[in-house]
């Protein structure tokens, strides 16, 4: 696993442009913006898009078939993967969230501790469900095939989502009473109950990631 890492952080190497430019937009929304939420979750996103990236350098010309002729396992690759997504989105994620904690102030713009705990919070929730659900489809269709089941998979939710909220309505039943329950709760609740629905997400993918992996030939 130690050779994968390695192997994908040189491959970030290559992406400067693409740090270079997600460094100018941040800094461009936290000089001018005042959702400090949208800045934190934007480039948490961002990066985490760049272990689909390492997975799509993997695939290239049949780079896995390659890969696996090396004393690699596929549960080891797999393993890898989110390991390395975890590794580049929580220190970039600390750093956003300090980052816009000190500009509200600078900029006196108020930005809550409580606001600031919720974008926290949000944003990992995203890159965990985003995570999730891509590595699996990458896994799975590969890097051309994979495009096609996203916009499947997204434009499915998008239409799930919707659907459900105008049964609701037809049913005259308010889900937002629901969801501001959660603000009468306690923060170590809270805290803990969204630790445990993360692991629980990355659980289920990585055993559909590692199933997809065992069975995809080269």
């Amino acid at each position: 696993m130690k050779g994968l890492l390695i192997k994908d952080f040189k491959i970030l190497k290559g992406q400067k442009q693409f740090f270079a430019s997600v460094l100018v937009v941040t800094f461009v929304f936290l000089m001018t913006n005042t959702s400090f939420s949208f800045v934190i979750s934007y480039i948490t996103v961002m990066t985490g898009m760049l272990t689909l990236t390492t997975i799509s350098y993997d695939d290239h010309e049949n780079g896995m078939g390659y890969l696996f002729t090396l004393p690699i396992s596929r549960k080891g690759y797999v393993q890898e993967k989110y390991l390395f997504g975890f590794m580049t989105t929580m220190p970039v994620l600390a750093a956003a969230s300090a980052a816009a904690f000190l500009v509200s102030r600078v900029r006196h713009i108020d930005f809550t501790a409580e606001e600031w705990t919720g974008a926290v919070l949000g944003s990992l929730l995203v890159i965990t469900v985003m995570l999730s659900l891509l590595i699996p489809i990458e896994l799975k269709f590969g890097t051309e095939r994979s495009r096609v089941a996203m916009m499947v998979v997204f434009g499915g939710s998008f239409v799930v989502i919707c659907a459900a909220v105008k049964v609701f309505e037809y049913l005259g039943i308010d889900w937002k009473i629901w969801v501001n329950r959660f603000d009468g709760l306690n923060l170590s609740v809270i805290l803990t109950a969204f630790i445990m629905a993360c692991g629980i997400i990355m659980a289920v993918s990585y055993l559909f990631s590692l199933r997809f992996m065992t069975k995809r030939e080269f």
